[in-house]
């Protein structure tokens, strides 16, 4: 299941979210952390705030898995990605 981890994270630049990309990949290679994968982030500076993607077993692996990483995660959301590319309605006309 895909989950979208919101960060309230004052201060946080794309260059020192890089480096916080690169150590969640890391930290969910490692023993017990199996059941989460660390997907990437979007970074909204101006507002403060990061969504980290991640598909995991539960919401609670994967705050399990944000904290290992050192992601300030406040609240883990139940998340549907939609291809654009993709109709994902059946029975839509065109």
């Amino acid at each position: 299941m895909l989950y979208a981890a919101k960060c309230y994270w004052p201060g946080i630049t794309q260059t020192e979210l890089e480096h916080v990309t690169a150590r969640a990949a890391q930290a969910l290679r490692e023993p017990g952390a199996r059941d989460v994968t660390y997907r990437g982030s979007l970074l909204f500076a101006n507002d403060d705030l990061v969504l980290c993607l991640f598909e995991g077993s539960s919401p609670t692996a994967v705050k399990r898995a944000s904290d290992r990483a050192g992601i300030p995660c406040e609240r883990v959301m139940n998340s549907v990605w939609l291809d654009a590319g993709r109709n994902h309605e059946k029975g839509v006309r065109r």
